[in-house]
């Protein structure tokens, strides 16, 4: 019985591991098909090793002590993640291998040897198991069930319940600790074992403690994972920011809320000068919520609806970045393109602001989505999408993409690159905000005259400068060699874009 306990257990610490080795990376990688390509090549890989190594071992050594020194020592290693990790992966961020080698090479070193160990368990115990060569293939057969059925229990418990609930640290002490406790349960052995184990937990947990002064000298207000980001606020002396995983998603200058530190939130003002007499806006992807609160400030007959698939987002934007719900504001915790699907009305803007530099989520930028977008539209009424990308050269691939798409189902493309007039380089990573609708070849000497006429009325707030007007991008996009984006067939994944941050004012 022992013995499959710690089958059992080891099998779901392994998954474990590799669901919470996602939030390891994250802040530094993305969260990118790259990234999971990574972790669960080399989790394989490590395993594969695990069982040859476990096999050979077990033939040497059988003896419950040679695998409880083995899962000790991978207890030790997690143990040592919460510390290590940071260095090893500051110092693969710094050398910006690319977003293919930095996560693989980063994995290697972070997980390859904790889950070479534990791969070592399935062969050990089988050796130790078989009684009679009759019934071998029974004995294996039941262990590797056992550890099967480990194995989901840990991807479901990590997934569901320990990383909406625990931080990572906390994640990994426990699976640590756990492995000592298996480590200890197969005799005496390995209480001599897992003694020296102990006394550098006692270590690590004491040089945590002081980290996490340190941290706090830094003001970080909050450092969190929910079921989709690892989500952290910090703020300096002025301003207060939101980052998910590595990307900066917005923030507020703590003197005035309504006021980011991103341009991109300015330029969403230029809504109006495709349809004047704005009403009612859903914007999808709340944040920080500096757009929905710059909004219901300046235009007193606006109606909000902000869609936040992250219920810890909104959490995080009502506690540390004053978003409040109203008469005027609604905000739904929901998948955006379900929101869509079922909303009632019309909208007269819809703004897509779910879009960030590691991932985008596909379902929301397929010709099918931009339909149901255009049926929700008022016949006058605009998208505003928030896009980060080239508009030309080798890493404009993804916003081509996307442009060719929106230009499937909108007659009308207009295209406000932040901050091309200071530099006019194509080919630089860059915040586009891209309004599309039903009105086609509007020219700037329009767009400028109806910019001049909502300026002079008052109708738009300060932020909004004529200088706005010298970003907008008049040149044809080229689009043969890049497919219109579908359910059947989006590889945003593929298309990344990679060490970018958004423009701050």
């Amino acid at each position: 019985m022992t013995l499959r306990i710690v089958v059992f257990g080891s099998g779901a610490v392994l998954m474990a591991l590799e669901i919470v080795g996602s939030r390891i990376l994250a802040p530094y990688f993305g969260s990118s098909v790259y990234v999971w390509g990574s972790l669960i090549s080399i989790f394989l890989a490590a395993l594969s090793a695990g069982y040859y190594f476990g096999g050979v071992a077990a033939d040497r050594w059988p003896r419950a002590g040679a695998l409880a020194l083995a899962l000790a020592a991978a207890g030790v290693l997690i143990l040592v993640l919460p510390l290590a990790s940071r260095s090893i992966l500051e110092m693969f961020s710094a050398r910006d291998l690319g977003p293919r080698a930095s996560p693989l090479l980063a994995s290697v070193v972070l997980f390859v040897l904790p889950s070479l160990l534990l791969g070592m368990t399935s062969p050990f115990a089988i050796k130790l198991a078989a009684i009679d060569l009759a019934t071998v293939g029974n004995t294996a057969g039941v262990l590797y069930a056992i550890s099967t059925a480990g194995s989901i229990a840990g991807t479901l418990l990590t997934a569901f319940v320990l990383i909406p609930t625990m931080g990572v640290r906390a994640i990994l002490y426990s699976l640590g600790g756990a492995l000592l406790v298996f480590s200890w349960l197969l005799g005496r052995h390995a209480i001599r074992v897992a003694r020296p184990a102990v006394a550098v937990t006692l270590v690590v947990l004491l040089a945590a403690g002081a980290a996490a002064q340190t941290v706090g000298i830094s003001r970080i207000l909050l450092e969190k994972d929910s079921v989709y980001h690892r989500i952290r606020v910090h703020e300096d002396a002025s301003w207060r920011y939101l980052r998910f995983d590595r990307s900066l998603q917005g923030g507020m200058l703590l003197k005035d809320p309504t006021i980011s530190p991103l341009r991109y939130t300015d330029y969403v003002h230029l809504a109006w000068l495709f349809t004047p007499t704005i009403q009612r806006v859903l914007v999808v992807g709340l944040g920080a919520g500096s757009i929905p609160k710059r909004f219901l400030w300046d235009y007193p007959q606006l109606s909000v609806e902000s869609v936040e698939l992250d219920p810890m987002v909104v959490e995080v934007a009502r506690r540390y970045f004053a978003v409040a719900d109203g008469p005027r504001h609604r905000v739904i915790v929901q998948d955006g393109r379900q929101y869509v699907r079922r909303a009632e009305g019309s909208y007269d803007v819809i703004l897509m602001d779910a879009y960030f530099a590691e991932g985008i989520p596909f379902h929301l930028v397929t010709r099918e989505f931009f339909q149901l977008l255009k049926a929700k539209l008022t016949p006058s009424g605009v998208v505003v999408a928030n896009i980060v990308g080239a508009l030309g050269g080798s890493n404009s691939t993804l916003f081509r993409a996307i442009y060719k798409t929106y230009a499937a189902e909108f007659p009308g493309l207009y295209l406000f690159p932040v901050g091309f007039s200071t530099g006019k380089e194509e080919e630089a990573t860059r915040t586009i905000l891209l309004f599309a609708t039903q009105q086609s070849g509007i020219t700037r000497d329009a767009l400028a005259a109806r910019l001049e006429v909502l300026l002079r009325g008052k109708k738009l707030p300060e932020l909004v400068t004529r200088s706005f007007l010298r970003d907008y991008y008049e040149r044809s996009v080229p689009i043969e060699d890049v497919p219109v984006l579908t359910d059947d067939y989006a590889p945003v994944d593929i298309l990344p874009v990679y060490g970018w941050e958004p423009e701050r004012k």
